[in-house]
């Protein structure tokens, strides 16, 4: 039996899966399933709080990041976040900066300590091996290296 990877949206229309097959919304779909409307996902846009969708064709297709995204947006705006406040956390979030270095406040006494990258841009992080993994990640490179000439 074959298995379909058409996604429906809630008109029953067929939502064509990304390259990677993960579900894509259009604009109005983005809106509904994160409860707000077509206008806000474009005025987010416009203020660069929502990047912009892919376009197949010439229709945008926005993926699971944008709902993510575009829900936490809106549930820190109703926590009282102002959108240049937001704006602001976003840009820290994309360049990857933590709280602290946002605020410009060290961390509180007794705090444990930030997480400080290795030598090689915290590839062991981004690998998402655990602390005690993290440690063996030098053992992987030669203590030595030899320099031998090219062979003719």
């Amino acid at each position: 039996m074959l298995h379909s990877s058409v996604i429906l949206n809630q008109a029953g229309g067929a939502v064509p899966p990304d390259h990677h097959g993960s579900q894509r919304f259009t604009v109005d779909e983005l809106a509904r399933a994160a409860g707000t409307t077509t206008r806000q996902v474009r005025a987010l846009q416009t203020r660069g709080l929502l990047a912009r969708p892919g376009l197949v064709g010439r229709t945008g297709y926005y993926d699971a990041g944008h709902l993510d995204r575009l829900r936490a947006v809106l549930r820190l705006q109703a926590d009282g976040f102002s959108l240049a406040a937001l704006a602001t956390l976003l840009q820290a979030w994309d360049a990857g900066m933590t709280l602290a270095q946002v605020l410009g406040l060290r961390p509180p006494p007794g705090a444990a300590p930030e997480h400080e990258s290795d030598d090689f841009g915290d590839l062991a992080g981004t690998a998402g091996w655990s602390s005690t993994r993290r440690g063996r990640l030098l053992s992987l490179v030669p203590t030595t290296i030899l320099d031998q000439p090219a062979a003719s």
